[in-house]
This record gives structure tokens, sequence and C-alpha cells, in this order.
């Protein structure tokens, strides 16, 4: 009798601390295990085969690492499924070894975290060692077997160190910073924490390897101690990755390196990054270091074809270095990119406060600094608020810097600049387009945008554009250095613009002045547009803009605005947002009341601020219908619009205007 109770408590003992389920519809068909290694390894040996299900009911704790290898030989599955059970939330822990904790060489494998089949994340992926330096592991080695079909999905990832590795790397089948082989590898909703660099991707530059791949909805944003460090997402020598909705910032602060919120490295090509929010990444070091939202620096893709990476309405903010030599970019584009597409974007509240006569002291909100014949279309970006103490011509406050290269095309852009570092001895040079050694003719088509410099301080030098040459040459005439150069709105609170040959320097107060300069601009304007915000640069569908409504060129690039509302295909709007003014049968507008309506893109309720009683708000779609109408009150709810452009019309002590507002 003892022993059959022996028995049976060592049967319940086993059955407590088995953590790992499986399931197999071929070989071993059950199974339970303590670790993710021990039914990996069982996997690997051929136990259980076919369709494979894992699922697990507890915290693990890995004593080495848990390595899935490719279905071949002994190993024979079809499918590995990983997941937490029903209502479980658990942890897998890797505390012995650096890591990883997971390493992924065998295809059609998917790690969800969810235990509910929704979104949310019930898995942690916790690299414990002192030194960790990754997570979890992807790739292949051989050309001929790439990893491929492979999604993990709705998990906690944590780093043990933020010193070096990644959260997430796929390479090859070391797991290391070289390139591999794969394809169809798909990262979505993963919270990335403690990592040196969160999503390190690096292919071997082939066409069509690292196809079908994306990167969506990941968090790589946690801050205090499990903030993340140098770089959100990089990727190398990829054919075809689509990296979308991602959030990336709340850096470590305290080194002196090059911060970036993404990288698109040599090789990348046809790559799509859209709809990202990049925020807060900075350093605090005197010793210097560099942040940049997103760099671009791919050279050509595989067999030299053009890189044709596609930069679609992102947000960055928030960016700032405060020590020697230091940068601050919201999107910068170098090397031999061809072919590159920077639109839609939103870039504000770029600063560097770092005062002196050291170089590299600037900030920008968009450097183009590429090959000759680049084939580079800049469009329908919105830059503002960007700071800093740099007071060089060739590069250093600014809104779109182009830093030598030719093949450009800078249409519709919206670039509005209000403020500039200041300490009584410093003062920052802010101007709203430099253009800095390029000499090739022909090198800009530019277009339909507007530079404006509004610096409340008018002793403070401003341009809203500037041509610089570095060294004499025999074309330094800047006419010919542009094949369209019109349909521009130009504005400073200082001198419109300048033209700097060496360190001689031309000082060009108003339009006309340009115009003999500069060239072309016979149908430029000279104008301050009126914005709903310092960094809101929605141009306000009142009066105040009449005279530059319907001012622009039709380009045949450019047929919808940083909205997608679609353009007029005849005289289009200069800037990134198409507008119409309002025209309304009201009595007369003058000393209308002061209101301010916010938040402009808004989610649910829009506010209408003002110093006198709103009366009432309506709303109307682009088609002049009203479909939404509140009376007597400052707030509006817009929760069950869809997304879109709407027109807001406010009556304020029967004084009305109209002012459009974009429903995310």
């Amino acid at each position: 009798m003892k022993k059959s109770l022996s028995i049976l408590s060592i049967l319940l003992g086993t059955a407590a601390f088995a953590q790992v389920d499986v399931t197999a519809t071929s070989g071993t068909e059950t199974a339970t295990y303590t670790t993710v290694k021990g039914a990996f390894d069982a996997i690997n040996a051929g136990t259980h085969q076919g369709v494979i299900n894992i699922t697990i009911t507890a915290n693990t704790s890995e004593t080495a690492t848990a390595a899935l290898n490719r279905s071949t030989g002994t190993s024979n599955f079809t499918s590995v499924s990983l997941k937490p059970a029903a209502g479980i939330s658990a942890t897998i822990t890797n505390a012995t070894t650096a890591g990883p904790v997971f390493r992924i060489l065998g295809s059609n494998v998917t790690i969800d975290g969810s235990n509910n089949g929704t979104d949310s994340r019930n898995l942690s992926i916790v690299n414990g060692f002192a030194t960790g330096s990754v997570v979890v592991a992807m790739g292949s080695s051989d050309v001929a077997n790439p990893l491929t079909n492979v999604t993990l999905k709705n998990t906690t990832i944590i780093n043990g160190v933020k010193t070096a590795g990644s959260g997430i790397i796929v390479s090859n089948a070391a797991g290391a910073q070289t390139a591999g082989y794969f394809n169809n590898i798909r990262l979505e909703n993963n919270s990335i924490q403690k990592s040196y660099q969160g999503i390190y991707m690096i292919a071997t530059s082939a066409v069509g390897n690292g196809s079908g791949s994306v990167i969506t909805k990941n968090d790589l944003s946690t801050s205090g101690e499990n903030s993340n460090r140098l770089m959100g997402i990089y990727l190398g020598g990829t054919d075809g990755v689509t990296v979308s909705n991602n959030k990336i910032g709340n850096f470590d602060t305290a080194n002196n390196e090059s911060k970036r919120g993404m990288w698109l490295a040599v090789g990348t090509m046809n790559t799509t990054v859209s709809d990202n929010i990049i925020d807060n990444i900075g350093v605090n070091s005197i010793a210097g270091g560099s942040a940049t939202g997103i760099q671009i620096f791919t050279n050509a893709g595989a067999g030299s074809a053009p890189s044709a990476n596609k930069i679609l309405r992102n947000k960055i903010t928030n960016l700032f270095s405060s020590g020697l030599n230091s940068s601050v970019t919201g999107i910068s584009l170098g090397g031999s990119t061809v072919g590159t597409v920077i639109s839609q974007n939103t870039i504000n509240n770029l600063l560097n406060t770092k005062a002196g006569s050291s170089a590299g002291l600037g900030a920008e909100g968009i450097t183009l600094n590429t090959g000759t014949a680049s084939n580079t279309l800049v469009s329908n970006n919105f830059i503002s608020k960007v700071s800093s103490f740099g007071a060089s011509f060739s590069g250093s406050t600014g809104g779109i810097l182009i830093n030598a290269g030719s093949g450009y095309k800078v249409y519709n852009n919206s670039v509005y600049l209000t403020e500039t570092q200041n300490d009584g001895t410093n003062k920052g040079l802010p101007i709203a387009l430099s253009i800095t050694s390029v000499t090739a003719a022909g090198a800009i088509d530019l277009r339909n945008n507007i530079f404006v410099t509004n610096i409340a301080d008018a002793t403070i030098p401003a341009y809203a554009t500037s041509i610089y040459f570095s060294t004499l040459f025999s074309n330094t005439d800047p006419k010919i250095i542009f094949t369209n150069f019109d349909n521009n709105i130009y504005y400073s609170s200082s001198n419109l613009a300048i033209l700097s040959v060496t360190t001689t320097p031309t000082i060009l107060p108003a339009l006309s002045n340009l115009q003999t300069t500069y060239g072309s601009n016979a149908n430029s304007l000279q104008a301050l547009p009126k914005f709903v915000s310092d960094t809101d640069l929605h141009i306000i569908q009142t009066s105040d803009n009449s005279t530059i409504d319907n001012k622009g060129v039709a380009l045949a690039d450019v047929t919808v605005d940083i909205d997608n509302e679609g353009r007029n295909g005849t005289t289009p709007d200069i800037g990134a947002d198409e507008f119409t003014i309002a025209t309304m049968a009201v009595d007369n507008v003058a000393n209308k009341a002061k209101i301010q309506i916010y938040p402009n893109p808004v989610n649910d309720v829009l506010t209408v601020s003002s110093d006198k009683k709103v009366s009432q708000i309506s709303v109307y779609n682009v088609g002049g219908q009203m479909i939404q109408e509140v009376n007597n009150a400052n707030i509006i709810n817009l929760a069950k619009l869809s997304s879109g452009v709407y027109f807001v019309k406010t009556v304020v002590e029967g004084k009305v205007e109209m002012t459009k507002v974009i429903k995310k």
C-alpha cells in the first residue's frame, strides 16, 4: 500500500510541474514537459510530428537555449504553434545562459502570446542572464532553405541588459548580426524592452530575400529601467519588408552614441515604412551623441536595382541632444539611394541645446544627401518647431536641407519654423530650406512648397531659404541647379533669402530679389499663411488665407495631400494641406472672437476654446452636408464618425469660422 502511494505521489508531482503540454497529429501525440527546451528537443528528435501545438500552462525556467531545428531528417513537422493556455499568463525565462531564450530555425512556426485569441500580451519571454544579449533569434544560413512563415506576436520580450544585442534578431542560423536568408517573417504586437537594438533584421542582399516580412504594431516605447537604448528597428539587405504602426521611443538618454528610431541600412530595398510613431529619443550627455528618427542609407539594392523605399505618414516628434558634435534629424537620406519616396510625414519638436563653436550642433527636419540621379520624391510633409544653436549656412537649424546630390523632386511640403536657441551670446540660424554644395545642373525640381521662418525676435537672422556654395565652382550661378523652381510661398521675420558663395553672402530681403538671384519663381508668393497652430500646419479655412488659395501647379506625382484628400487637378494649393476657403452668408466678421479648436487630428471629443460664448458647433463632410451639430456647448463628440476630413463651423456670438478637422 505504501509503495502504491509513493508512486502516486511521484506522478502527481510530475503533473504539478509539467508546464508545457504538447499535442501532435503523428508520432507521440501527447506529452508534457517542464521547459520549452524539452518540448523543442523532443520535436527535433522526431518524437512529435505533423501539426504540433505547444501550450504553456505556467511559468518555465529554461536551463539553456530552446532551439527548434528545421524539419528535416529525424525532425518531421508540418507546423508548430506555441501559445499560453486559455486564461493563463506565463513567463518563459532563461537566467543561466547569455541567450537567446528561443532560437527558431524551422519554418511554419507561430508563437502567439495571447491567451484569448485577441491582441492581449499574456506571454513574456525574458533573458534573465546578467550579460544576456538576445531574447529571440531566428534565421537560416542556407540560401536553398530560407526560414519562412514564422510569426511572433502578442508577447513581451525583455532582454537581460541593454548594453548589447537585440530583443528580436532575424539573421542567420547562429542568431548573430550576420546576414541570413528568410521571408514571410511576421513580428506583430510585441512589447520589446531593455534592448540595445529592439528588432534587428539583416538579410544577404538578394532579390526577394526578406520578401513578405512584416514588422507591425510593436511597442518599443517602454520608459524607465526597461527602456530601450540605441535603436528601435534595423533593416539591412532586405527586399520587400513592411514596417508599419510601430511605436518607438523613450530611449535611455545617458550615453554618447547615435540613436535612431529606425535605420534602413545598406542593401535595403522595396521597403515601406508607414504610420509609425517615433517619439522622445535623445541624448543628455555633454560628450555628445545624435538623435535621428528614421535614417535611410541603403545604397543600391540587389543587382544594383533602385532601392525604392517608401517613408510614409510617420510621426516623428521630440528628438533632442545636448552634447558636443551632436545633431538632431527627423528623416535622414544618404548614400547612393535611388527611388526613395518621403511623403505625408509629420516632424516636429526637434531640439539641440548645445551652444558653442563645435561643429555639428544643428537640427534638421529632413536631410537629403544622396548621390546623383537619386530620383527622390519629398512631398506633403509637415515640418515645424526645429531649434538649435547651429549657425552655419551649410546646414544648421532648418526644415529641409539638401546637402549635395541630384535627382530631387521636392513638392508640396509645409515648413514652419517659429523658434531657435538663443542664450544671449550664441544664436541659431533658422532656415526653412537650405541648399548646400549642390552644383549639378537640373539637380532639383522644387514647386508648391511653403517655406516660413517666423521668429518672434526679429533681431535674429532667419531665412525662408538659402543657397550655399562652399567653394568657387564654374557654375555657382544658382539658377542652373533647378529644373523647375516656382509656385512656392516664402516668408521670413528677417530677410527672405540669402546666397552665400564661400564667405561672401548676398542678402535677398524680398521676393523680387529672390527671383532675380535664384531665378524663376514668377508664380511664387511672399506671404505668411495662417496655420492651425505652430505644430499643426493645416491651413485655417478662413478669408485670412484667401490670397494663397489655389496658387499651386498640378503635379503628376502629388494627387493627394497629407491627409489623402484629393488635390485640385487644375489649381491645387501650395503646401501639404489642400484646403478650401469657406464662403458663407454671414454678417461682418470683423472683430471675431479668438478661438482654438483641438485636438486636430481628433479621435473623439473636439474642443472649441474661445474667450466668448460658443453658441453652435456644426460638422460637415467634404460634400458640404451637415452631419452633426451641438448648441450652447464648446465640445462635440466625433467618436462615431469614420476617419477622414471634415469641416467644423463654429458660431461664437454670431461670428462664424470654418476649420478643417482630421478625424483619426
